[in-house]
């Protein structure tokens, strides 16, 4: 299992090199590799198939752009889906309409004191836009998509101390205005 990891991150990094050599098609490679999964993450912030698309589309050619700067010791995926992270966390500072459904609503309020009446939903949807991004971020992606800790600190490309602290100042923003 080990020697075809490495065989897969070696072609990787043959293709990389071909890219940077000027083999345009070989970037295509890449592309099928990561676009659905790529799409996957794009999703889980846009909530919009058309969006994440979009989002999806814009990192490859970001990735492309800027292929040159990218750190070999790394993986390719890792530094891509960074990439579409940013650029999807752009668009919603952007847009600042994160909508969520009943389900979203009930899950968090279930994290909250005293949260358990229905006429909250409008209140705590205010609350949680009102957040700085980066607290909305990490509400949005531990709670609203299942989010470990340490997923959400390799997606935003922080520690996890920070998530964990961004995450109880937004609990206590959260209280203070629920309150």
């Amino acid at each position: 299992m080990k020697g075809i990891h490495l065989s897969m991150e070696q072609n990787e990094q043959e293709l990389i090199a071909q890219i940077l050599d000027g083999n345009e098609d070989a970037y295509a490679d890449l592309i099928n590799r990561y676009k659905k999964g790529l799409y996957h993450h794009c999703f889980k912030f846009m909530r919009d198939e058309d969006e994440a698309e979009d989002v999806a589309h814009e990192a490859f050619i970001e990735a492309y752009v800027h292929l040159d700067r990218y750190n070999p010791q790394f993986r390719f995926s890792t530094w891509l889906y960074k990439i579409a992270t940013n650029l999807a966390l752009m668009r919603l500072r952007k847009r600042r309409d994160v909508r969520m459904d009943e389900d979203e609503l009930d899950r968090i309020m279930s994290n909250l004191p005293g949260a358990e009446d229905l006429a909250l939903h409008q209140e705590l949807r205010d609350a949680v836009d009102a957040l700085p991004m980066n607290y909305r971020t990490v509400v949005s992606m531990h709670y609203w998509h299942g989010k470990s800790y340490s997923e959400i600190a390799m997606h935003m490309g922080t520690s996890v101390g920070s998530i964990k602290g961004w995450m109880s100042r937004a609990k206590k923003q959260l209280k203070e205005v629920l309150s």
